[in-house]
């Protein structure tokens, strides 16, 4: 997730913004404390103009190298 809005560009506040809601759900997310659902993930990504499905697959990746 970090990587995706790191190459679109944006800082964690920008996609919160654009979601109507704080940094600190951004943050949570990206460190793992909180977990998406289907639904939060696609709106994340089009928040991004990322395709949801290239986060999962850069996600699988590293769940497979641990």
């Amino acid at each position: 997730m970090i990587r995706a809005r790191e190459r679109a560009g944006l800082k964690q506040s920008d996609v919160a913004a654009k979601l109507g809601l704080p940094a600190s759900y951004l943050s949570k997310v990206e460190n793992g404390t909180r977990r998406l659902d289907v639904i939060e993930l696609i709106q994340i990504a089009e928040a991004m103009e990322t395709d949801p499905a290239s986060i999962v697959r850069e996600l699988q990746k590293a769940l497979r190298k641990r």
